[in-house]
């Protein structure tokens, strides 16, 4: 039997002084924690060079923001960057230690920095009545570890990972997927793991597949992929 994992999805949204962590169990609870046993561009962009070029000198911020948004409703939903990162480095969107390799020991942490792009924002009224209109943030995620060669050892699906409503409709979020080995480390060796974000709101999807090697020399072994 491969080892056992306890995994820990985690959201930071929107400015390193707003901050959300949400732990993720096989019972897609929050606030508790469980260990796996089982795994098995902007489109019709209107927004030309021509048009920026004539109304850039009398834009404002807050016409600048609407186009902006304009092209982000466009635009799918996809994670235009990742990176593996140090454990508790992420302080803001963009702020984080990034790892040197996608190499790690047995029993390390290991944390993936997603920023999400596209996801749609649902209009809803707030709860006290007021006809203010509020946005609503919502995906879930899962992911899976295989061998080398392909052969599923993990999977989790469906487990909720943001859930946030804001006053504004924000854009900058990152993600911190954090995979915390417990129990037992995975044995020696070369793995894909494959996060998969599904945005609730459009019921759009992306994955990102990632290599990862688990060794006990991680900095010998690291020089050598360099």
């Amino acid at each position: 039997m491969y080892s056992k994992f306890l995994i820990i999805i985690a959201v930071i949204a929107f400015a390193a002084t707003t901050t959300t962590t949400i732990p993720v169990t096989t019972a897609f609870g929050q606030n508790q924690t469980s260990n796996l046993t089982t795994l098995s561009t902007p489109t019709n962009n209107t927004m030309t060079i021509a048009n920026i070029t004539t109304t850039a000198p009398n834009m404002t911020l807050d016409d600048a923001r609407e186009q902006y948004l304009s092209i982000w409703n466009q635009t799918k939903f996809n994670a235009t960057f990742s990176t593996f990162i140090e454990p508790f480095s992420a302080a803001g969107y963009g702020v984080y230690e990034e790892r040197s390799s996608n190499v790690f020991a047995p029993g390390e942490t290991i944390v993936l920095y997603v920023e999400p792009v596209g996801f749609d924002h649902r209009q809803i009224l707030d709860d006290e009545g007021n006809n203010n209109t509020l946005y609503l943030i919502n995906m879930t995620a899962g992911y899976e570890i295989a061998s080398a060669n392909g052969t599923e050892l993990q999977l989790i699906e469906d487990v909720p990972v943001v859930n946030i409503t804001s006053h504004r409709p924000n854009t900058e979020m990152f993600l911190t997927l954090t995979l915390t080995q417990d129990v037992q480390s995975l044995p020696l060796g070369n793995y894909v793991i494959t996060y998969s974000v599904t945005d609730e709101v459009s019921g759009e999807s992306f994955q990102v597949e990632k290599e990862i090697t688990v060794a006990e020399n991680v900095a010998a072994v690291s020089s050598n992929l360099a």
